[in-house]
């Protein structure tokens, strides 16, 4: 049996929630405390302010980035094929957190932006030293948020040819075909 996540883990939960479902502007302390089941105090307890929750959201980020990552090294004949299929999973605790820093970046927040360009410039490392070929790299992250991109407007059930996990296998087949 697992431990109840911390209040700290609890606040950021909350706020990644918000962000998610409606909003920086909904995002307030108020209702991040609420979502949280904490009281306002409590909340300020933990974090002093908003850019101190923001912080550790972005933390957050980047430590799922990395877990990402090492996943990617630790086989790198497969971290392509891993990189376009993970795409799919648009409910993951890495792209929940992703598109919560992701909505930050389309509002007020040039940090944002600067960790997002930052995980990605990681993630085209990894792959680079896997694939070896800068083009092909390219093709590969964008055929991710491709995917990606299609897979999070499917919030009916309904999977999209283009999302389908026989569909991905037969692109991911294509890559290793190509000449150039």
């Amino acid at each position: 049996m697992g431990h109840a996540p911390s209040t700290v883990q609890r606040l950021i939960d909350a706020y990644q929630d918000l962000l998610v479902s409606d909003g920086e502007r909904s995002a307030t302390l108020d209702a991040i405390a609420l979502r949280a089941g904490v009281s306002k105090g409590g909340l300020t307890y933990h974090f002093k302010s908003k850019d101190e929750l923001t912080a550790a959201l972005f933390a957050r980020l980047q430590a799922l980035v990395t877990m990402d990552l090492e996943v990617m090294k630790a086989d790198p004949a497969k971290a392509a094929t891993y990189y376009v299929k993970s795409s799919l999973d648009v409910d993951s605790p890495l792209e929940r957190c992703n598109t919560a820093v992701t909505r930050l970046a389309q509002g007020s927040h040039p940090e944002a932006n600067e960790l997002l360009a930052k995980c990605r410039t990681q993630w085209f490392d990894v792959l680079m030293d896997a694939v070896g070929d800068e083009d092909m790299v390219h093709l590969v992250m964008l055929l991710g948020d491709g995917i990606y991109f299609n897979a999070s407007l499917t919030g009916t059930g309904a999977m999209p040819e283009e999302t389908d996990p026989a569909t991905i296998d037969r692109i991911i087949g294509l890559i290793g075909t190509i000449k150039y």
